[in-house]
């Protein structure tokens, strides 16, 4: 499974996004899991992706955005460890 995503980008800037807005609980558990976890606590995200801990990213700020960071290059992403908390961006 490949981590590029490609979505619309919903909302630019934190100040206009809402629900919740990070997940600490989620460190640890699996990639997977913490995508399930976060589509259901947050309605308006509806991009999770999952992306390896050193992959240059954009630095556009999304709504509906979620990066699950994970310890994996060539993985199964899903079942990779979250190495950072997952956020809204």
């Amino acid at each position: 499974m490949s981590y590029h995503v490609e979505s619309v980008c919903r909302a630019q800037g934190p100040s206009y996004c809402r629900g919740k807005q990070a997940w600490p609980e989620l460190l640890g558990k699996k990639a997977r899991e913490a995508k399930d976890v976060i589509l259901k606590e947050n309605t308006y995200v509806d991009a999770v992706v999952y992306t390896p801990q050193d992959a240059i990213v954009t630095d556009d700020f999304c709504c509906n955005r979620v990066r699950i960071f994970v310890n994996c290059h060539t993985c199964d992403y899903e079942n990779a460890a979250v190495i950072q908390i997952p956020r809204v961006g």
